[in-house]
């Protein structure tokens, strides 16, 4: 666990994990009995490089959906570079996506389609204990954690993990149903896919974790001690 101060924030740096904090769990949501391993991304998607880089070291099949560009996306062709297959899909919403990948699931023996950001019990369990040895290693529980929210799996796993912390998700795409008392929700003004422009002093996703850091820079200071949790 890598951990920074960056203009008087600590960042944990799961940026520097393959795949990001998601790939702490991957493993233990799959099937062994499968042989193929399914997922419906968007193209900005971290979670597809997280499950690609595991498939690879188990020696599976990461088979990954997502919308169809003139141009791949960075994460597509990284998806690539670790062994997945991807299919493109035209008229890539994600709701279409995910059909084609249900499909192929139906098709194809042996292969397990995963759920949207692995929002299970089994993840968020393992991000609160992820988020337990955080505060174990700074010392203190945060009086605030600023991450993104995607699928709330993150969020979820911190709120767990935590006790007294108040969270600010910085709400990046699709809309999240998670209400807590400790919750603060922040709306990202501009759809997923465009990207932020904001600096930052260490590498973040612009289309993700670099606007949260985006929305935190426009709140401080902030008192007490603050964790930004850098994903990916």
């Amino acid at each position: 666990m890598i951990i920074e101060q960056h203009n008087g924030i600590l960042v944990l740096r799961d940026d520097l994990l393959l795949g990001g904090t998601k790939s702490i769990f991957i493993q233990q949501l799959l099937n062994p009995t499968a042989k193929q391993f399914v997922y419906a991304s968007p193209v900005y998607g971290g979670f597809q490089i997280a499950l690609s880089a595991i498939c690879q070291h188990i020696g599976k099949k990461a088979i990954i959906f997502c919308a169809k560009r003139k141009n791949p996306h960075a994460n597509t062709l990284r998806c690539e570079q670790l062994g997945a297959e991807i299919h493109q899909v035209n008229a890539g919403y994600l709701s279409v996506v995910t059909a084609k990948a249900k499909e192929y699931c139906r098709l194809v023996p042996d292969s397990e389609l995963l759920p949207f950001g692995a929002n299970s019990e089994l993840a968020i369990n393992a991000i609160a204990t992820r988020c337990r040895l955080l505060i174990a290693t700074i010392g203190v529980e945060p009086d605030t954690i600023v991450c993104a929210v995607g699928s709330g799996t993150l969020l979820q796993g911190i709120l767990r993990g935590t006790t007294t912390s108040k969270v600010i998700g910085v709400q990046v795409g699709k809309e999240c149903s998670v209400a807590h008392p400790r919750f603060t929700r922040y709306v990202y003004p501009k759809p997923f896919e465009k990207e932020s422009s904001c600096n930052s002093p260490f590498p973040s996703c612009s289309n993700y974790d670099l606007k949260a850091w985006e929305v935190l820079n426009d709140l401080q200071p902030i008192p007490g001690v603050t964790v930004f949790w850098n994903v990916m």
